[in-house]
């Protein structure tokens, strides 16, 4: 029998994303078939539940596993080489309070370490894929609490938190540094960086990079060009667009831009 390296690939070698893409606040999850893919890293937590057959996983050194769930942590090189027809992948930010909680795992760079963090979540029962934001936001807060990773921490209540967090999404074109935004709230800007740290559960530059993504995604999905959406997210350029989803997600908004069924919080 030939090595699972060398057998042939039951998906595409670059992934054909025809899955949705729920894209929140902090959290992206995709539902659909996984591909093979080229060695890549990304900042964020990635974690994989198959809903079918098992997915095969290459780490740096040449280590494969296969598995129906894994726990992938952020900045470590990876690689899918034997992909799956149905599977749910979630980005969690590392430098929010559920991504701290899950770095307290201890998950090491090799592929049996993301194995071994991923069995808790075999024991999440998903009947169908999600097809809208509420079955997402459920079945993600189930994956967290497989790994007991879901803080259930309070919003936030200070009011001038709450008054940027309303601010900020109108304004991301615009200087969203600490020193620029604190007097629009009537904060110093050691005062906002402490309070909004402590509230909100992460510093504010993760958090308005998240957002610029996320905006991006929904100018993407209602037909913007890459251009269009990287500006009106408050980016340089493509480019500079592109470069922060691939080292956010490991995948750049052209290769899922008209592909995915692009799916977005319901306005608050």
């Amino acid at each position: 029998m030939r090595p699972l390296s060398e057998r042939k690939p039951s998906v595409s070698r670059i992934p054909t994303w025809k899955g949705r893409l729920f894209f929140g606040s902090l959290r992206l999850m995709y539902v659909g078939p996984l591909g093979e893919t080229r060695p890549h890293a990304h900042h964020s937590f990635q974690i994989l539940l198959s809903l079918g057959e098992p997915v095969a996983l290459r780490d740096r050194g040449q280590r494969v596993v296969t598995c129906h769930a894994s726990v992938i942590p952020p900045d470590v090189e990876h690689t899918v080489v034997g992909g799956a027809g149905s599977v749910v992948l979630l980005h969690v930010n590392p430098d929010d309070l559920v991504g701290r909680r899950l770095r307290t795992l201890g998950i090491g760079a090799e592929a049996d370490a993301w194995r071994y963090a991923g069995e808790p979540l075999r024991t999440c029962a998903v009947q169908s894929p999600p097809r809208r934001w509420a079955e997402s936001e459920a079945l993600a807060q189930a994956l967290l609490q497989a790994l007991q990773a879901d803080t259930g921490a309070p919003p936030p209540s200070h009011p001038a938190i709450k008054k940027l967090l309303r601010l900020l999404p109108e304004v991301l074109e615009e200087d969203v540094r600490l020193s620029a935004l604190a007097p629009r709230v009537g904060l110093s800007a050691g005062r906002l960086s402490h309070l909004f740290g402590a509230e909100v559960g992460l510093p504010l530059r993760p958090y308005v990079l998240w957002l610029r993504l996320q905006r991006a995604a929904g100018d993407l999905r209602k037909g913007a060009t890459l251009t269009q959406a990287a500006h009106a997210a408050g980016f340089t350029d493509s480019a500079h667009l592109s470069h922060a989803f691939r080292r956010t997600f490991g995948i750049t908004p052209s290769e899922i831009a008209g592909v995915v069924d692009w799916v977005l919080p319901p306005p608050e």
